[in-house]
């Protein structure tokens, strides 16, 4: 999140293509804030009273600024150091860091930083800006850890998970009757085409415009567990039909009649085969690395909450005011 002032918002557009009593807690003494950072002479931009901002301010800000411009799936343009007067540029960023640094100030000055609200909204964003902190210091660590060893025995012990399934695709027929069905297998037995035969007597919806609608498809078990659940770009079928579809041995050949789970008859054409293969470990070294990093950040922070004196009163929950 971006911590700025509003001045200069109109260019950085253009930049982007019953009350219950109330608990009070001590911090403890040992936990300091944070020291400013010594800043070198040649890395002040700006004095502001007692406050210097400095070039990190400004790299971190725009950090942050790229951030949610790439989250936003829109293009991050470099800002000029010359002021630019139609286009947001670094005099513009600097002029907001300094409104916010001058409405800090002005804040601690009135005493805000004093009332029991702004102290405790403080403390969230404290705690978890240093919990984020917490996980890439430790990310770093944990990846020394982590060897070639260790890579090939976690891809050794699970390379049943490495591969890619088996899938086909398939044009389908499908009628609502059993004679019909008998009727359209009968036709594409004897040589009619396909995408005739679909188009005349198939009930799908799409198959008078497009009777050649292909779709790939996998067996379920190893959909479930391979694919997204939100990939539509391939699909499942009921366990008849996917046993009839699979059984076609040859590119072109057709399933006999089919009687799915939805009560209507499928028949299948085989469009495309594509073999299951193990993926190689070079492959998926690097996500296996991620994933041991993120186990090893797991067990450190099991550690760390095992090692806590921590104390819930969960039936206080009910206490809690939600937006």
């Amino acid at each position: 999140m971006v911590l700025v002032g509003v001045a200069g918002c109109d260019k950085l557009a253009g930049l982007i293509s019953s009350s219950s009593p109330k608990a009070t807690v001590t911090e403890p003494a040992s936990s300091p804030m944070p020291l400013r950072p010594h800043i070198l002479p040649d890395e002040i931009l700006a004095k502001v009273n007692d406050r210097i901002i400095g070039t990190r301010d400004l790299e971190l800000t725009l950090q942050d600024l790229k951030s949610t411009t790439d989250a936003l799936g829109r293009t991050w343009t470099t800002l000029p150091a010359e002021s630019q007067p139609d286009q947001y540029d670094l005099h513009d960023l600097l002029d907001e860091l300094i409104l916010a640094e001058v409405r800090a100030q002005d804040s601690v000055a009135r005493g805000l930083d004093r009332k029991t609200d702004v102290q405790t909204r403080f403390w969230v964003r404290y705690r978890n800006f240093f919990s984020q902190e917490w996980v890439s210091w430790q990310l770093e660590q944990v990846k020394q850890e982590i060897g070639e060893q260790e890579v090939e025995e976690y891809y050794t012990a699970n390379r049943w998970i490495f591969r890619d399934p088996a899938k086909i695709r398939v044009r389908q027929l499908m009628v609502s009757a059993e004679d019909q069905a008998k009727a359209a297998l009968v036709k594409l037995l004897e040589g009619v085409e396909f995408a005739t035969v679909a188009q005349q007597m198939s009930v799908r919806p799409e198959a008078a415009q497009s009777p050649l609608v292909e779709q790939w498809v996998m067996r379920g078990a190893e959909k479930a567990t391979f694919v997204a659940s939100t990939d539509e770009s391939v699909r499942a079928l009921d366990p008849v039909l996917e046993q009839g579809a699979f059984a076609i041995d040859k590119v072109g050949g057709i399933s006999s009649y089919l009687k799915g789970a939805d009560g209507n008859f499928h028949i299948f054409q085989l469009v495309e085969r594509q073999d299951g293969r193990e993926k190689p470990l070079a492959e998926v070294a690097d996500p296996i690395r991620n994933l041991l990093r993120l186990q090893k950040l797991s067990e450190k922070s099991d550690a760390l909450r095992k090692n806590a004196k921590i104390d819930t009163f969960v039936e206080r929950l009910s206490n809690v005011h939600q937006p």
